[in-house]
């Protein structure tokens, strides 16, 4: 489907790319069947984009244990996130629609990130990473991820089609019990939540900064596994400068440009006390 679909025009993208994943999806139950939970599995949370991908996968690579990267059943069917926050399904209910992923020793999932006191509460015992990054490196990122610009005062329906399956819960804070806004405000007030999520019960959070995961990539990574009561099993230098996930274009780009003055300082306006906690202002 990934060779098929680059062939495809434009219009038709969205469908290939949704059969696909409905095959997937498919064989995904099958895999499923026989598959046993993980009773104390390692979860890494944070923000969409904000280095949760890297660090979960060196970490398993370090550790030797099984990684899921992104819960790919409900990230195809993502009202089960809206199903589980309604309390349309419990928590054993959404775990067991995702059970392949949940049956290994590391999951990372940004959106199990507001289920926070659900997961803690299902799992007592489990221990709980929080990746944050600098929000205006953070939206920057998910922005590129889908090929949208920062400095619109709103999103025209050719950029509201580029957001597709899950990524719709990012740019909709209805769910997560904030107004919808400008789209940066939304991406703004999302950060937010999610960080403060972490604050509310930080004695019990790993927090780590992308920053300073950047700076010193082996010496975070090690630091984490045995924080997490994880041996290490394989060597990872090879691996430090792999690119986990597709680089940004506009990573090098001068932010207040790529934002525009108004969008860049609503990013401040909402962010800036949690960004002076964390020291980036």
């Amino acid at each position: 489907m990934g060779f098929i679909n680059k062939i495809l025009p434009k219009p038709l993208k969205p469908i290939s790319r949704d059969i696909g994943f409905t095959i997937k999806a498919l064989l995904y139950i099958i895999k499923s069947v026989n598959t046993q939970i993980n009773k104390n599995p390692k979860f890494i949370l944070g923000n969409q984009k904000s280095g949760t991908t890297v660090i979960a996968s060196l970490l398993g690579e370090l550790s030797n244990k099984k990684s899921s990267i992104d819960l790919f059943y409900s990230g195809f069917r993502y009202k089960n996130f809206l199903n589980w926050k309604k309390e349309k399904i419990s928590t054993k209910q959404f775990i067991n629609l995702n059970k392949l992923d949940f049956s290994a020793e590391i999951i990372k999932e940004p959106h199990l990130t507001v289920f926070y006191n659900e997961l803690k509460k299902y799992y007592p015992t489990s221990k709980f990473v929080f990746i944050v990054r600098n929000p205006i490196d953070n939206i920057r990122s998910i922005l590129d991820r889908l090929n949208i610009m920062g400095n619109h005062l709103s999103l025209n329906n050719n950029d509201k089609n580029k957001i597709f399956h899950s990524w719709k819960l990012v740019f909709d804070n209805s769910w997560i019990g904030q107004e919808n806004n400008n789209y940066i405000e939304n991406l703004a007030y999302r950060w937010n939540i999610l960080f403060n999520i972490y604050k509310e019960d930080n004695d019990n959070i790993i927090l780590i900064k992308y920053e300073d995961f950047i700076n010193n990539k082996l010496d975070c990574i090690k630091k984490l596994a045995k924080k997490l009561e994880l041996n290490e099993f394989n060597e990872i230098n090879h691996l430090l400068n792999k690119q986990f996930q597709s680089k940004g274009k506009n990573k090098n780009e001068d932010m207040l440009s790529f934002f525009g003055k108004e969008n860049y300082n609503i990013i401040l306006k909402i962010c800036g006390d949690n960004m002076r906690h964390l020291g980036y202002l």
